[in-house]
């Protein structure tokens, strides 16, 4: 088993924000998308995960004042009754970063992570340890931070079902319900399809923030092929570059 140095802890950090990217961007938070969703909380809007073998959907993602990403999701396997899931990042300057999640359930559930394998660009794929909390976590205890001083979001408004409407984006034209979500200072709508797997996500957008289908199918197979380094978190105090990040 492999054990970190502090320069691999720090590309490992920046790989889990990638990771955990549906638990950080937009979206309808807890419950789904028909019943007791509050203030966005995650990028996939609360939609409902639907793995099926071989189902991918890519994104382009921009964001005020950053270059845009591109995203492709993807399920790539199954084991005992849990999914692979496997994400991989691509910025203009073509440089990847993958994630690949074994999940019992939605990804975006901390708690439903069962194994998670990260690779950047050309580095070998690497395993991290999945602790009883979950790899974030993990990384907060390595950052100097407990878990439970994570402020809880306060509940906010409900979505609103603006019916189904006809919208084209890159992947062609579909038929997609509009949701939305609007306070004193804040939007944010979404359209989704059941024909696109996993989450049916066509278009979500709000003021900062936009992300369109490029394509959708079949056939998805791991971008990950070689046998992932096993990884060991050290003993050493992180608190240090907790600080460093404004922990």
């Amino acid at each position: 088993m492999k054990r970190w140095n502090l320069c691999t802890v720090v590309l490992v950090v920046s790989l889990m924000v990638v990771a955990a990217a549906p638990a950080l961007g937009f979206g309808f938070g807890g419950g789904g998308m028909g019943g007791g969703a509050a203030v966005p909380d995650n990028m996939w809007g609360g939609a409902e995960f639907k793995p099926v073998v071989g189902h991918w959907a890519e994104y382009l993602m921009t964001s005020k004042d950053e270059e845009p990403v591109t995203m492709r999701i993807s399920i790539v396997g199954e084991e005992d009754g849990a999914y692979w899931y496997e994400m991989q990042m691509t910025g203009e300057d073509q440089e990847k970063m993958i994630s690949k999640m074994l999940v019992s359930g939605d990804p975006s559930d901390d708690g439903n992570l069962k194994r998670l394998i990260i690779k950047g660009g050309d580095e070998p794929a690497m395993e991290m340890p999945v602790g009883n909390g979950g790899p974030m976590t993990d990384v907060m205890g390595m950052m100097g931070q407990e878990a439970e001083e994570v402020e809880e979001e306060e509940d906010g408004v409900m979505p609103t079902d603006l019916g189904i409407e006809s919208i084209t984006v890159p992947a062609g034209t579909f038929k997609a319900r509009h949701w939305r979500v609007e306070d004193e200072d804040f939007w944010f709508d979404m359209w989704q399809a059941e024909k696109v797997g996993p989450y049916g996500i066509v278009k979500s957008s709000s003021d900062e923030f936009e992300m369109v289908l490029m394509g959708h199918g079949d056939g998805a197979t791991s971008a990950i092929t070689e046998e992932p380094e096993k990884l060991e978190i050290p003993s050493f105090n992180m608190k240090g570059l907790g600080e460093a990040f404004g922990g």
